[in-house]
């Protein structure tokens, strides 16, 4: 009796985990159905809506999930009316389907934490049935006015944004939602196609263990080609070549597993852009292009706040109102652009808006304002140097804080988020004509790009995604201006560092007369100019953490084995500098 009261528990986990798996892809999939849905109905779109309603459903049925159930079912009668044509579409109608989403995806997560799904659904199903009563008088709202839609406080990181109204507990009881009267068109979304297969999924942990054996195989990998190369043996080093190749097409296919498309990131946003443009009374067209385009999960789940940010400035301050928008000859309706595309082992996001752009004049203002740079020293920097200003900690240039953005965080932790991640961000922007935020990722985690280096005795790695480039520096190339060295590339002034000064405890005495070898790294605020010993060249390394009995060291990201057996440290530039 025990051992089917344990196969049952474990059916249950089981059929538990195909649904969690399963709602994931249904809930991603509502988002932009609903707004596609707002802009125009038609019998098959409202049909696409009411399938995924009815399989949801079943599913959280048939594992027992009552809350869930109630609530989908709810969503399907009023979608099975409007498909039957007893209901007409109306933005409260909209509204409250958004509610539903967002309360949906929470129950969800709490049962992917090990709860209950258990929620206060009655107030929402309670309005859902008055909605079934007969349609709503679809009111607009006309341009620049504010609809009257509370977005709540301040959204903490993490926290999923895809409603106006802040979600109600789990577990406890909901408080009344106020449903906006009246709104301004939503944004439209031009989704790009994305192919479906059959699919296999595979616990996550089992992901990461392959992904840490074909790290150690590539650390072999390494080993093997210098003793080939060194012993000059040739058969060995057609093996090696062999096993080169094939360990490549290894990692290729073990990333690959990892990989989910990037539009399951992007159609997140939906919501959150369709409610940012009510709160502001704006009109916004949004666009999604390479959705297609493959990316880490864990990648995915941890783009998701800096994204956020990057659309809550676009939506407030990036797109100007109907009116001024008409007075420069734009369209009343902003454009806010995210696309993706695969380069190498890299990932590039973009995200633009066609708004009013960053203007550098006004950046270098506010940093003399607040002390970060004298007259001099702003007046000296590109309008490139500049406009990436809007990086550094606490900097902003908005006016006035309003509920969605301008208190001065948000661009820092873009840049952190994403450095965190191996990756970096830029910008660029023309006045009057928009702005677009260009972000790199890392097709992987665990295995790094580096630039290898000598300083002293020792080799360092740099991780390549901050290396801009490589140069080699005249004596008399270097310049001093307010007791700190500098040197012109391309007519733009960078400080020069001495990474010796941080890292070799050698009383090296350095030659003045010869040209030393510098690297460009790409740094928050302005980009520097790194002079070391000797350029060693790139590797493919592991990434392994310090032993924990060090702790956190500053300056260190963590260790990797070289091909010749030794540990070189990884450094984190940003903090050896800070």
């Amino acid at each position: 009796m025990a051992e089917i009261d344990d196969f049952e528990a474990q059916l249950l986990a089981q059929m538990r985990q195909d649904f969690l798996a399963e709602s994931l892809d249904i809930l991603d999939r509502l988002g932009p159905l609903l707004v596609e849905l707002e802009r125009g109905s038609t019998p098959d779109l409202i049909n696409s809506i009411f399938r995924e309603m009815h399989t949801l459903k079943g599913t959280a049925g048939f594992v027992g999930l009552e809350s869930i159930t109630s609530l989908a079912h709810k969503l399907e009668d009023v979608f099975g009316a409007l498909r039957d044509e007893q209901l007409i579409v109306t933005p409260n109608l909209v509204d409250d389907a958004f509610a539903g989403i967002q309360l949906l995806t929470a129950m969800r997560e709490n049962v992917l934490n090990g709860g209950t799904g258990e929620a206060d659904v009655a107030s929402l199903v309670a309005r859902l049935d008055a909605t079934l009563q007969g349609p709503q008088p679809d009111l607009e709202i006309p341009d620049g006015e504010k609809a009257p839609v509370e977005l709540g406080p301040e959204p903490v990181p993490g926290q999923d944004e895809t409603l106006a109204a802040p979600l109600p507990p789990i577990d406890q009881p909901e408080p009344p939602i106020e449903t906006p009267s009246r709104s301004p068109p939503p944004p439209t979304f031009a989704l790009a196609p994305s192919a479906t297969s059959a699919t296999l999924r595979v616990p996550v942990e089992t992901m990461d263990t392959m992904m840490e054996l074909v790290g150690e195989l590539i650390t072999a990998r390494n080993a093997l080609l210098t003793i080939a190369e060194r012993l000059r043996d040739e058969p060995l080093m057609d093996n090696a070549s062999v096993i080169s190749r094939l360990t490549r097409e290894l990692q290729t296919a073990v990333t690959s597993v990892r990989l989910v498309p990037v539009e399951r990131l992007f159609n997140r946003f939906t919501g959150v852009v369709r409610n940012m443009a009510r709160e502001r009374g704006k009109r916004v067209r949004m666009v999604i292009e390479g959705g297609d385009t493959p990316l880490d999960r864990t990648i995915s789940e941890q783009m998701y706040d800096p994204l956020i940010h990057l659309l809550r400035n676009a939506v407030d301050h990036g797109l100007e109102p109907a009116a001024e928008r008409q007075r420069a000859g734009k369209p009343k309706e902003g454009t806010i652009r995210m696309s993706a595309e695969r380069r190498g082992d890299n990932v590039i996001l973009r995200i633009s808006d066609d708004g009013g752009g960053i203007d550098p004049d006004r950046v270098r203002r506010v940093a003399v304002e607040r002390g970060l740079y004298s007259n001099e020293e702003a007046a000296a920097l590109s309008d490139e140097q500049a406009v990436h200003l809007i990086f550094a900690s606490g900097f902003s240039t908005a006016e006035q804080i309003t509920d969605i953005s301008g208190r001065g965080v948000g661009m820092d932790v873009v840049a952190q988020n994403v450095r965190r991640l191996r990756g970096n961000v830029s910008v660029e922007t023309s006045i009057g004509q928009g702005t677009t935020f260009v972000i790199q990722l890392p097709l992987a985690l665990a295995i790094l790009q580096v630039q290898l280096v000598r300083v002293g005795e020792y080799t360092y790695a740099l991780p390549l995604h901050i290396v801009r480039e490589t140069l080699h520096i005249a004596p008399d190339a270097i310049q001093t201006m307010q007791q700190s060295e500098i040197i012109f590339i391309r007519n733009v002034a960078l400080p020069v560092r001495r990474l010796q000064n941080w890292l070799s405890n050698d009383c090296i005495s350095e030659t003045q007369d010869r040209i030393r070898p510098a690297i460009v790294v790409r740094l928050p605020g302005r980009d520097q100019v790194l002079i070391v010993n000797e350029l060693v060249g790139k590797q493919q390394v592991v990434i392994k953490p310090l032993c924990p009995y060090l702790g956190a060291v500053p300056g260190v990201e963590g260790t990797a084995i070289l091909p010749d057996g030794s540990v070189t440290l990884i450094l984190n530039v940003e903090e050896l500098i800070g």
